[in-house]
């Protein structure tokens, strides 16, 4: 998947202090999308397969992602 809302996602991420990225967040997903959502996940309070770095409508709501537009 590839998106601008995913690189927005990403530097939410890093202001959140929930990164595992070595290069910077991008436009398209990757392990390293994934492994810093469930970071997230995990400081809200998130555990086992709820804390899995996919997102959700509670957790995303609570990231405040900024409107982008392609």
């Amino acid at each position: 998947m590839t998106s601008p809302v995913i690189e927005a996602m990403g530097y939410r991420l890093i202001e959140e202090n929930c990164s595992v990225y070595s290069d910077g967040p991008d436009a398209t997903w990757s392990p390293a999308d994934q492994k810093s959502y469930a970071k997230w996940q995990c400081k809200l309070g998130f555990g086992g397969a709820d804390a899995d770095g996919i997102p959700g409508p509670t957790s995303w709501n609570k990231l405040r992602v900024p409107a982008v537009y392609e």
